[in-house]
């Protein structure tokens, strides 16, 4: 229980006010309800009597009598009609204002929760975003807020359910003590019997949330990798997999629908069987009225009624209670590995870019970079290259400060570089990798990427220097052609070229190609070379490359193998060595 109400106060804390105010609705619309019924009593004695209402015999009828008394009104049959119709438009008052706030709440929360995660996702360091798996993360975003969110109205439903069974209550007292006595006393050992499904119905809750995101997982990856899964006939595999993710998820809620079904199911029979026994125990008792007694039954039924919703209310939150703690326990990772944004320096590579025994590894254990020396002067263009698994794209990642050296720092113009703000840092930073991403929006969207700072013709200019401007203004729709999901309706080397024209549209100081014309055809890798030379002396490019016609333009090149800079020479000097890497590898690649 004490674990349950940390989840709830720390999940809808800043919600306080507001359910503090669905309190005193709650309370209002129902006691105002109470008060009614409890006024038809003295009303029927007017019209059973012939218009004399008689001595009060109940603190509220007591009550409205003095009322009338000391606002000078005739306790009368049409009065207190009127009274008691005042009575009932402010209870819907109250029920709009109760509905009002509730709907609010809920709609507030499911925006501002999904704004939390959603900016502490894209916030949060890359070392923990890379152990994070895509269907997991979508699903906490989606599934689990809005299952929260489920959660904040059954806690609102819980509010109303149980201040309007105390307000009843009280009123039901008010009217027959005795009668609200037994009533309470069936209630509340039917109320003990239910407590083993509330129990039930959290662990299938726990059970659910995981396998939901298991599920999820699933339907990523298999529509991600929907090419290869089709490529290699494992269609119906894949869909049997599926299919036990499905089968399992729809045992567990109809278990779950089957739980909250019974432990709700015994209220109305339990209801009968205690207005049966209430009516034999109190039919022959001095004072019995016909009036009293069904004023009582209506108001155990709907004790009856909000304990029933209340039950149902609680069983909901049991459900709903593990995909709350996801949440917070996502958020609570997302916040211990957030991208540190220290440092008030500004990007300034007039001279040059040093790394200076930088060492790196990703789990601590196995060295990606050991003791890495190399500088890039300004201007100049140098390739990296070597091996599959050297490290070269660790090189990049630093360079981006996705990653941090164990060892060693990274310098620019002599300034560490965790003293420039990482917001400017990547401001002046192109970066084009193999595996462009594109959205699913108009070729212009994509070269802008939310820099909403550049203008049509810093766009144009951009695509010029990528070499693409042509063929974009060639097409039906320009600038305004989708791309389709991913880029599917561009060919590999267009995709690259806008990749390369975004890079280029916030003319960065920095410029990486990380192994970016590796997959393309020689025709469009000539195009991207022929825009990166064009840059020559104007922009610091630093190309990974495994192809070696890619960068025998270059200025310089370093050779990294095993995680060490072995070969630092211009191109013709490696020529000139059959011995170096470059030499050795050169005609492979141009064969």
């Amino acid at each position: 229980m004490k674990d349950t109400i940390s989840t709830l106060l720390g999940t809808f804390g800043r919600y306080r006010w507001h359910i503090i105010a669905l309190v005193v609705f709650g309370v209002a619309s129902s006691l105002l309800e109470g008060i009614g019924i409890n006024a038809v009593i003295p009303l029927m004695s007017f019209f059973i009597g012939g218009g004399v209402g008689g001595v009060a015999t109940d603190f509220i009828t007591g009550t409205i009598q003095g009322l009338f008394t000391f606002l000078h009104i005739s306790f009368s049959f049409r009065f207190l009609l009127i009274f008691i119709f005042c009575l009932f438009i402010a209870r819907a008052i109250s029920v709009i204002v109760f509905g009002y706030i509730r709907g609010w709440i809920n709609a507030d929360f499911l925006g501002k929760e999904s704004e939390d995660v959603m900016r502490r996702v894209l916030l949060a360091s890359w070392s923990f975003s890379l152990k994070q798996k895509i269907g997991t993360v979508h699903n906490t975003l989606v599934r689990d807020v809005q299952q929260t969110g489920n959660l904040l109205d059954a806690v609102a439903q819980t509010v109303q359910s149980f201040s309007g069974f105390l307000m009843y209550l009280l009123v039901a007292i008010n009217i027959s003590p005795i009668m609200t006595v037994y009533t309470i006393g069936g209630g509340a050992v039917l109320f003990f019997l239910l407590r083993p499904f509330l129990r039930r119905a959290q662990r299938i809750g726990n059970h659910a949330a995981g396998v939901e995101k298991k599920f999820s997982q699933f339907l990523s990856e298999h529509i991600i990798g929907m090419k290869s899964i089709k490529a290699a006939g494992v269609e119906r595999a894949a869909i049997a997999e599926g299919n036990d993710h499905i089968h399992l998820l729809r045992r567990l809620s109809i278990r779950q629908s089957f739980i909250s079904t019974v432990s709700t199911s015994f209220f109305q029979p339990s209801a009968i069987v205690i207005v049966v026994l209430l009516f034999l125990l109190t039919y022959h008792s001095p004072g019995f009225s016909v009036i009293s007694f069904a004023a009582s039954l209506y108001l155990i039924q709907k004790i009856f009624t909000y304990l029933e919703s209340g039950q149902g209310a609680m069983q909901s939150i049991n459900g709903l209670l593990p995909y709350a703690k996801n949440i917070a326990t996502f958020k609570r990772n997302l916040s211990l590995h957030r991208e540190s944004a220290d440092g008030d320096k500004s990007f300034i590579l007039n001279e040059e870019l040093t790394f200076k025994k930088v060492s790196f590894s990703y789990d601590e254990v196995k060295q990606v970079l050991n003791g890495v020396d190399f500088k890039i002067r300004s201007g100049e263009t140098v390739g990296l290259i070597g091996p599959s698994g050297a490290g070269k794209t660790s090189v990049a990642d630093i360079l981006l400060r996705l990653f941090k050296p164990n060892e060693g720092e990274l310098l620019l113009d002599g300034v560490p570089s965790e003293e420039i703000a990482l917001e400017e840092w990547r401001k002046h930073v192109g970066y084009v990798s193999q595996d462009v991403f594109l959205l699913n929006s108009t070729i212009e969207d994509n070269i802008r990427f939310y820099n909403k700072d550049l203008t049509a013709e810093d766009i144009e200019n951009a695509t010029k220097q990528a070499n693409i401007y042509d063929f974009i203004t060639e097409l039906p729709e320009g600038f305004k052609t989708m791309t389709g999901d991913r880029g599917v309706m561009l060919s590999g080397g267009q995709r690259q070229r806008i990749a390369l024209a975004r890079a280029l549209a916030s003319r960065p100081k920095l410029l990486i190609l990380d192994e970016a014309t590796s997959a393309l055809d020689s025709a469009s890798e000539k195009l991207i070379q022929e825009s990166i030379r064009t840059l020559h002396g104007s922009v610091t490019v630093l190309i990974i490359a495994h192809r070696l016609s890619t960068i025998e333009y270059a200025d310089r090149l370093l050779v990294l193998d095993h995680g060490k800079i072995i070969e630092n020479g211009t191109p013709q000097e490696f020529l000139a060595q059959p011995n170096s890497y470059f030499s050795k590898h050169h005609g492979d690649n141009h064969g």
